[in-house]
């Protein structure tokens, strides 16, 4: 459901594909991307059977794939979902076969998780191209914020954006307000046991029209729910970039870190 959910393979053979559900899926479909070793990223619409490579050598190779844009109108919330990436599996071709992957991949050194609104999920990054216009064309999660912090900083991610989203304003796509949203992954799918070493929080845009007053207990709110959620996590508050309350932002931050969460920033 999120711009930026990826996973990453180690495989032996020549060729790979790899398998989609479409069935729940309305046009305009979303897009994926993905590399092969330190190849260049390449794209396409989501499909029942997506060639991801062919003519390899034997390998062995490494596979980045990443969920690269979505229409942020269509629902991916409430269920029945009509925008997802639902991924089957990987069909490795002229005798490949999955590997073990490396242990710094299930125990990476550092874990984030970005939240925040359609600038976090990478809406409209890219210009309409010829046979690129859709939505899922335009927003880019491989070029956000969000996705190039982490892959600078060799860090494992989660990438949580729903574009109009705010603390207290609901999201595009049936998404519910972040103060709602946050422990879970859509309706009725609850979030798992992840626990990041950083948290990014880049809220502000949507509440931008509330007085100050109404936002900064709101960001208290958020703020108290995140730490209860990972209790040892750094939490970095980041003022919108457009500036969008900064202040109260500030003042909040400076008053839980006052009553004693000294991780938050």
């Amino acid at each position: 459901m999120n711009s930026g959910s990826y996973l990453l393979a180690r495989f032996t053979g020549r060729s790979v594909d790899a398998h989609f559900d479409l069935g729940a899926n309305e046009p305009p479909l979303p897009t994926i991307t993905w590399r092969i070793d330190d190849g260049a990223w390449q794209e396409a619409e989501v499909a029942p059977r997506a060639r991801l490579a062919e003519g390899l050598s034997d390998g062995p190779h490494t596979l980045w794939l990443m969920v690269r844009g979505l229409d942020e109108h269509q629902r991916r919330w409430i269920k029945p979902p009509v925008a997802s990436v639902t991924f089957l599996g990987l069909d490795l071709l002229d005798g490949g076969q999955l590997l073990p992957v490396p242990e710094d991949w299930k125990h990476p050194r550092l874990k984030i998780e970005f939240l925040g609104d359609s600038i976090t999920e990478g809406v409209l990054i890219q210009s309409p191209r010829p046979g690129k216009e859709t939505r899922p064309w335009q927003s880019d999660a491989l070029h956000s914020f969000a996705c190039r912090t982490a892959m600078l900083l060799g860090a494992s991610w989660r990438q949580v954006g729903f574009g109009a989203t705010g603390l207290a304003r609901a999201g595009s796509g049936g998404a519910p307000p972040a103060l709602e949203s946050f422990d879970f992954f859509y309706e009725g799918c609850p979030r798992d046991d992840w626990h990041p070493d950083l948290v990014v929080i880049n809220q502000g845009a949507n509440d931008a029209a509330m007085p100050p007053e109404s936002y900064a207990p709101l960001y208290s709110k958020y703020l108290a729910l995140i730490r209860r959620a990972y209790p040892r996590a750094k939490i970095a508050a980041v003022p919108p970039f457009g500036g969008f309350h900064a202040e109260p932002i500030r003042q909040t931050v400076e008053a839980h870190r006052a009553a004693g969460d000294k991780e938050l920033f």
